[in-house]
């Protein structure tokens, strides 16, 4: 009886500490806006959809000094590429016309710590022309765009 007691009471724990969790918005999981120029703004302005969520984000280094790379996403799904300082400072479009605006289907960093594989869809629909790019940030205030391969959309 004790034991079942001491099981019921855990339960009980467990399920009012999860329920806190899933009911309060931590800090550290809260989205974060960028506007055009890749500085942060407010998550809770009026004006939201004037702004890009951040939809990805690797940490870089380079010469000693860190980097955050970051893809921010229009409410019309384009994107632009941010380098900012640690905490959304001091932040810049990436040098990188071909990405900047552009509907990315797919970012996946490669095994080295600053290259990334890009697919860029050139445009909103079916059949739309697509392009894998490598961008190469050893050096981030001048990157390194590589085309490697074009094809259409199946879809």
């Amino acid at each position: 009886m004790n034991i079942l007691r001491n099981r019921i009471s855990l339960t009980i724990h467990l399920l009012a500490t999860t329920a806190g969790l899933l009911f309060t918005a931590p800090s550290w999981g809260a989205e974060v806006y960028l506007d055009s120029q890749c500085q942060q703004v407010s998550g809770d302005s009026k004006n939201i959809y004037r702004y890009r969520r951040v939809d990805f984000r690797r940490n870089i280094e380079s010469a000693g000094q860190s980097y955050w790379f970051s893809l921010a996403r229009a409410i019309d799904g384009s994107a632009i590429f941010c380098l900012t300082q640690p905490n959304y400072t001091e932040g810049q479009l990436l040098a990188v016309k071909q990405l900047q605006n552009q509907f990315i289907r797919e970012i996946k960093q490669e095994r080295k710590e600053t290259s990334f594989l890009i697919t860029v869809a050139y445009g909103n629909g079916r059949r739309v022309p697509l392009v894998q790019f490598r961008l190469n940030l050893d050096e981030p205030m001048e990157p390194k765009l590589t085309k490697l391969r074009e094809w259409r959309s199946p879809r």
